[in-house]
């Protein structure tokens, strides 16, 4: 039912939009060079089969039809020029602010709040300010500190709870839990479970709503997205009304949260909207995509017993300095090559970001062809990471690809490139090598399903869960 309405929805809203692009289409003009490719159907374009096809075939598809790696198509009532190709990649990322803008998806404007480009004034002082800070502390230094040792003991209660004793489980649901536990420590200062599930439903709607039809009636995926935003917003607010309370009556509250919320000077603070707002885009690009990594490197070691053992050797190196039980510190990571090599590999195969929008800001000619201004550009961080052309034997697990000698450069870029490349990349490494760790001393397991379905056109999850046999030491 979700997925008639989905796709009536795309109908209606499409037929409305589709006067603008029209218009956009005819201000482009037919003289102009524009790169091969079709703008779809009249009225909805090829935003369906964007949103609901995988998007390695959308891709693969309009390659192989238009001979190029460079295509226009019409996406979400916009003219969009895709760039699949590492050139495209490194022509994008180069040219931040100079030709090409950021630009975001209805669906991103509403949820979190992001203002209209062409209209909003500039952010103020103070909360540039603070979105330096919160971002700084994704840093190794400020991961160490925010973190310290609460990891260790977050990861020991997960296992014990879920893992011990049990000789099957599911892993995907375990690693999200696990994630959003860890989130909601790390930014918000909440250290019991119990206390993080309640965010669990939420941040699942707002992940799926994300790439939905972006029209607000009951049923729709993007509704629940609307609420679960709402929801998140609100008890994030609260968390930092009761730190400004906190701070107003003298008391000393340490954490990540206390210290956004703190004036930068003059004893002002910064908006409360705008720090939940920040706050709730980070912890959701911070939980989901690391929990699929998390689950589908887990299944791809336990289907490898030559990769599970390697794995075994280099962390027990590792134990040997450190000790049992013990979260690794940033000199221990930097050890952990191969592990990471296998993470890297995991990423390639599985990738959580399917890639981002522009907007142009004047007229580009790009490989002969003509992109105009006001279009969009869909610069596809994935296509590249599964073409043979790269990658040898792409569909393969091999992490040896990622030992020595790097991939081509812009072939392989989970974590995007330039000026707003991710954040989040330390944190991401430190998270995964840390639970892997903790799991490979404590486990070995096997996989039921090996050829468990992958659902999600844009977004790949395991259709079971990944259940899996454990052995424990």
């Amino acid at each position: 039912m979700d997925f008639f309405m989905q796709y009536l929805l795309l109908t209606l809203i499409t037929l409305i939009a589709s006067i603008f692009v029209l218009q956009k289409r005819r201000k482009a003009g037919g003289t102009k060079n524009l790169p091969p490719g079709s703008f779809g159907w009249p009225l909805v374009g090829e935003t369906y089969q964007f949103l609901f096809n995988k998007i390695e075939h959308f891709l693969q598809e309009r390659i192989k039809k238009h001979s190029s790696e460079i295509f226009h198509t019409s996406i979400l009532g916009e003219p969009t020029v895709v760039l699949c190709g590492p050139g495209g990649s490194k022509f994008v990322s180069s040219n931040e602010t100079k030709l090409v803008k950021v630009w975001y998806m209805k669906t991103q404007h509403r949820l979190f709040n992001i203002p209209d480009q062409t209209h909003a004034a500039m952010p103020k002082p103070t909360l540039e300010a603070t979105s330096v800070k919160i971002l700084g502390i994704l840093k190794p230094e400020g991961i160490s500190r925010y973190m310290g040792n609460k990891f260790e003991s977050i990861m020991q209660q997960h296992l014990n709870t879920h893992w011990e004793g049990k000789t099957q489980v599911k892993v995907y649901p375990l690693v999200k839990a696990f994630t959003l536990t860890l989130v909601c420590h790390f930014f918000l200062g909440i250290d019991e479970p119990h206390h993080a599930a309640k965010f669990a439903s939420d941040f699942e709607n707002l992940h799926l709503g994300i790439y939905s039809v972006p029209v607000n009636i009951p049923g729709s995926t993007y509704r629940r997205a609307l609420k679960a935003a709402a929801a998140i917003r609100n008890k994030i607010q609260f968390l930092i009304n009761e730190k400004i309370d906190a701070l107003s009556k003298g008391h000393v509250v340490d954490g990540l949260l206390a210290q956004v919320v703190c004036a930068e000077q003059g004893g002002k603070y910064v908006p409360r909207l705008e720090i939940s707002n920040i706050i709730m885009g980070l912890m959701n690009s911070s939980h989901i995509p690391i929990a699929i990594t998390l689950a589908f490197m887990i299944k791809l070691i336990g289907q490898r017993p030559d990769i599970y053992q390697k794995i075994v050797s280099e962390h027990g190196g590792v134990t040997k300095s450190k000790g049992y039980g013990t979260a690794l510190d940033w000199d221990s990571i930097q050890k952990l090559k191969y592990t990471w090599a296998v993470a890297q590999e995991t990423m390639r195969l599985y990738p959580t970001a399917p890639g981002g929008f522009r907007e142009v800001i004047t007229d580009i000619t790009y490989q002969g062809f003509t992109i105009p201004k006001g279009w969009k550009i869909f610069w596809a961080l994935i296509g590249k990471n599964k073409n043979p052309k790269y990658f040898d034997e792409p569909e393969s697990f091999d992490p040896s690809r990622f030992e020595g000698n790097v991939p081509t450069p812009y072939t392989w870029i989970p974590f995007g490139a330039g000026p707003r490349s991710c954040p989040g990349v330390d944190y991401t490494r430190f998270v995964i090598l840390n639970f892997i760790h903790f799991l490979i001393t404590k486990f070995k397991w096997e996989v039921i399903l090996p050829d468990e379905k992958v659902c999600g056109a844009l977004i790949p999850t395991p259709a079971e869960g990944i259940p899996i046999h454990l052995h424990h030491f």
